[in-house]
């Protein structure tokens, strides 16, 4: 009976330790509060929150099982909050093998009586679908080149990239209106290519071609 009491306090000391080490590891910051709210937004957020909490749980228990130390932190901020429709940034850095970081940055999103995600491209048509991803147009791949030149000025191996124009039209993105009426670009890029890669923007004037101005209007989007 006490070798089986001592393999019980055993076991639930390395559930403990385990629970605590991964616990200690995470940090997921707070769901971003909009004006406007509802419970039905409120519910779509903290769903957000709680599958990105999950994704970070299971990055650092990857590491566990690789006798490494993972860690995994993220978190969620307002981007804008349009009559109808509300925006959130969501940006992450982890390591999951004990050894390698890595990060992301997209944007994301809701109706705000619904909660219910809602596609910017409806709005602005300037990403074209394919296989579940949005690609922006070819037509755009100049105006978002100023943008690349001018975010990585102070980066010649990012200038010196051959394959540029290819990369831009085959990077998958999200996007979220910015309040002059531009538009704020996050690409998913290997991490090779991350710190070429900050948050790109296209010009309202390269916008406007492809918006929905009643649309637009519709949902109080600039």
């Amino acid at each position: 009976m006490k070798s089986l009491c001592s393999v019980f306090l055993i076991t639930g000391i390395l559930i403990s330790f385990r629970a605590y080490a991964v616990n200690d590891a995470v940090s997921i910051g707070p769901v971003p509060k909009f004006s406007k709210s509802s419970p039905a937004l409120h519910k779509s957020l903290v769903a957000l929150r709680s599958q990105i909490e999950s994704d970070a749980r299971d990055c650092v228990e990857n590491a566990q099982g690789m006798e490494s130390i993972g860690n995994y932190n993220a978190t969620l901020s307002k981007t804008f909050e349009a009559t109808k429709v509300v925006g959130v940034e969501v940006t992450g850095t982890m390591i999951c093998d004990g050894v390698h970081s890595s990060s992301y940055r997209y944007g994301v999103a809701f109706e705000t009586a619904s909660g219910r995600r809602f596609d910017l491209n409806r709005i602005y048509n300037i990403a074209v679908r394919q296989n579940g991803h949005l690609l922006h147009r070819p037509e755009l791949v100049q105006a978002v080149e100023l943008s690349y030149r001018s975010a990585n000025a102070n980066n010649p191996s990012c200038l010196a990239d051959a394959d540029l124009d290819e990369q831009l039209t085959n990077f998958p993105l999200t996007f979220s209106p910015e309040p002059g009426g531009s538009i704020a670009l996050y690409y998913a890029v290997a991490d090779l290519s991350a710190g070429c890669f900050p948050v790109l923007h296209l010009q309202r004037s390269a916008i406007l071609p492809y918006r929905d101005g009643a649309q637009a209007l519709r949902y109080g989007l600039p």
